[in-house]
């Protein structure tokens, strides 16, 4: 399971609420938790959280995922994903590491290696 220096990806605190729609890019610098939609660009230099009613169709750039929810688009510079139990992903994974629990679901292409993630200062630039 993956886990924050100081507790677990539960305790992120909610950035898009479950009521929340929004098309365009987002940043984030700090763990943070999408339980709303979003339709566009997902960046963040730390953890993400997805969910378990978010749905994402965005190119997403990130440090590390937990999917719960749906994420759909490609999906980059992320240097390990848990798709946990019930979350969904649609598109094309390019990552260091990649975790599919049971009774998760991955639909598309997936690219794994060192070589595949960025730094961070290059994700915050983008």
């Amino acid at each position: 399971m993956t886990t924050l220096r100081n507790g677990s990806w539960q305790d992120v605190r909610v950035s898009l609420g479950p009521d929340a729609q929004v098309t365009g890019k987002l940043v984030f610098t700090v763990p943070t938790r999408i339980e709303g939609k979003l339709k566009g660009e997902l960046r963040a230099t730390d953890l993400v959280v997805i969910g378990a009613q978010a749905v994402v169709h965005a190119n997403v750039h990130v440090d590390k995922l937990v999917v719960l929810g749906e994420v759909r688009g490609q999906v980059t510079g992320v240097s390990r994903i848990e798709i946990c139990a019930g979350g969904r992903v649609f598109g094309e994974i390019e990552t260091r590491a990649l975790v599919v629990r049971e009774g998760a679901t991955f639909e598309g292409r997936s690219k794994m290696g060192l070589s595949l993630v960025p730094s961070a200062r290059e994700v915050s630039r983008a």
